[in-house]
């Protein structure tokens, strides 16, 4: 028999792992600075074709959206 996890273990594990409601860095160079951007809302998608994400860099205040 194989050990098997409940689901709410696993939604506890993996939900940390997609925490949406914090702004978080996206491996994205920012084309004003060349730091990082940052994901300014990860739970908002905007509505366009194809969905896009608002980015910010905290370095140079470039703001801008992503695919």
């Amino acid at each position: 028999m194989t050990d098997l996890i409940s689901l709410e273990e696993h939604n506890k594990k993996h939900g940390t792992l997609y925490d949406f409601t914090r702004p978080r860095r996206n491996g994205i160079a920012c084309p004003a600075c060349g730091c990082e951007l940052i994901d300014s809302n990860p739970s908002t998608v905007l509505a366009s074709y194809p969905p896009q994400y608002r980015v910010h860099c905290s370095s140079c205040d470039y703001h801008g959206t992503r695919f």
